[in-house]
């Protein structure tokens, strides 16, 4: 008998492990709409279009407790087309984002795998775009402010919050064999929380961001059309952008500037550079009714061709919300081009193209639904 009880005291000793806490949540949301935009490469054009005020997506993340404040995590997202059913990101199963890692309380996160830079991660929240989706961004989001592309191979730290202060530190593989930093990305972010104030800041380095094996890859827009005609195949791509937001009872502000630069941007030592600088606010008529307006002033200086395209954009949307996961939305952009022979360019990735003159307008309404 104490043979047994033996047996069974070291046995259970040993299979504590398996009752271990652990998590596994699914997640989604579904926006779906209809857009019209006045001239799309010369043309007037009207679409049912998913995943504008956020991209329609699908997930699986959790945890599993190991001790001592240690976690495993994983989380993986997948981005697709409600209006027929075809996968995001170049028809990735995971397109959005797909990573492993471990967290500690103490210590802080490291992940591998698809992953978001620190731009996307600190400096998003601060632009209307974070707050609104796509048709937002800075022209053609040609900062990835709006994480038009994410990154492959990245391994990423994240500290833990002090003083409502948060750090990251960010590495790509670019996977080359014989070439350590070829086709690499490096970046590194901050930020702060606390009340109603957020201030956030990030930086990336992508080498050979528009070579499809790379980390960046053919995830990017580079030279297919628009403000991204201006950039080419270059031979690096470096975003830094930072800005605040300040909640104060039903009403939040915020602003954004970003820098972006292409090295070898359509000839050897030539360079393309954008600063884009942003004010939006939001203001809740009631808990359901939300109004929100935005204007971005973007310039930029191609060294190839000498011109200096400016750009503008006004943002307007109003959000009233069904329920705790469901809510309907109109939008409305105008791009106005403010110099000769340029032409305007909202988010020509997501119309099918830039207008053919230097004002573009765009009109959506929507239903987002989360899950």
């Amino acid at each position: 008998m104490k043979k047994s009880l033996l047996a069974l005291a070291v046995t259970g000793a040993f299979a504590v492990p398996a009752f271990a806490q652990s998590s596994v949540t699914l997640y989604g949301v579904i926006d779906a709409g209809l857009t019209y935009v006045n001239n799309a490469g010369g043309a007037h054009k009207w679409a049912m279009q998913s995943g504008i005020v956020q991209g329609s997506r699908w997930g699986l993340k959790g945890s599993e407790d190991l001790g001592g404040g240690t976690k495993a995590i994983f989380q993986l997202e997948n981005g697709f087309n409600v209006f027929n059913g075809n996968l995001g990101q170049g028809q990735r199963e995971f397109g959005r984002q797909a990573y492993v890692g471990l967290a500690n309380d103490k210590f802080g996160t490291l992940t591998l795998g698809r992953q978001y830079d620190p731009v996307v991660d600190n400096a998003q929240p601060t632009t209307f775009n974070g707050q609104w989706g796509a048709l937002f961004s800075h022209p053609g989001d040609i900062d990835n402010t709006d994480n038009g592309f994410r990154v492959n191979n990245a391994v990423k730290y994240v500290s833990p919050r002090f003083a409502g202060v948060q750090g990251e530190l960010f590495y790509a593989f670019g996977g080359v064999a014989g070439s350590f930093g070829s086709q690499s990305t490096i970046g590194a972010g901050l930020n702060y929380s606390g009340g109603p104030l957020y201030i956030g800041a990030g930086y990336f380095l992508a080498k050979n961001p528009g070579v499809t094996s790379g980390t960046v890859g053919n995830d990017a827009n580079f030279g297919s059309g628009g403000i991204w005609s201006f950039v080419g195949t270059p031979r690096n791509m470096q975003s830094i952008s930072g800005g605040a937001s300040y909640q104060f009872g039903p009403a939040q502000i915020g602003l954004n500037v970003s820098d972006v630069r292409f090295n070898d941007a359509l000839a050897a030592g030539q360079t393309t550079r954008f600063d884009s600088y942003e004010l939006w606010g939001n203001y809740s008529l009631t808990p359901a009714a939300t109004l929100g307006a935005g204007y971005t002033y973007t310039t930029g200086k191609v060294d190839a061709t000498g011109v200096k395209p400016k750009y503008g954009q006004t943002n307007l949307i109003a959000d009233y919300r069904l329920s705790k996961r469901t809510d309907v939305y109109a939008m409305g952009v105008w791009s106005h081009s403010m110099t000769a022979g340029v032409n305007a360019d909202i988010y020509a990735g997501v119309l099918g193209g830039a207008s053919s003159t230097s004002n573009q307008v765009l009109g959506r309404v929507g239903i987002r639904h989360k899950f």
